[in-house]
Order: C-alpha cells, then structure tokens, then sequence
C-alpha cells in the first residue's frame, strides 16, 4: 500500500497501529460473506456440521483477498467521516 495518495498527497496511516481497526472491519465483512453461503446450504442441501464447516471455510478461503483489501479502504472512509482531515497544502 502507498503510503501516500498520488492523487492529493494525503498520508493514509495517521498513527502507528492506525489500520488495526480495519481487522474488524474485515470481520464484520466476513460475517456478511459467510451468513448467506449457511443460510443457502441450509436451504439447498442441509449438510451435516462438517458440510456446514467446509462451506464456510471454503467461502472465506475465497473471499479473504478481497476482504483484506476492502477492509482496509472501508475503514479509511469510515475514519474520514467521522474525523475529517484539514485539506493538503497544495
């Protein structure tokens, strides 16, 4: 990740440590990937625990990529909203 946006030169990581909260961010993701793969084996084919277990599994493996990286952007803008920056000199 850059530590700056080439765009308006903004420093992404206000303090050190600063993205831990997007380990939460990326839980929370995870709990709105891996609900709706349960509730549609639930539906579909009603596996036994192990299935269950194995769905979940297979369907976080998948999305880990994308929720690590996500995480990281929602939570920038999650902070943005609730504690605006003072505009860049230019």
């Amino acid at each position: 990740m850059h530590r700056t946006c080439g765009h308006c030169g903004i420093v992404f990581e206000r303090e050190r440590g600063y993205f831990m909260m997007s380990v939460f961010v990326g839980y929370v993701m995870s709990f709105f990937v891996v609900i709706p793969v349960l509730v549609g084996l639930y539906v579909t084919i009603r596996p036994s625990m192990n299935g269950y277990l194995i769905g979940a599994i297979v369907a976080l493996v998948l999305a880990i990529p994308l929720i690590f990286h996500y995480a990281r952007v929602v939570w920038l803008h999650l902070d943005e909203l609730m504690d605006p920056r003072p505009n860049p000199p230019a």
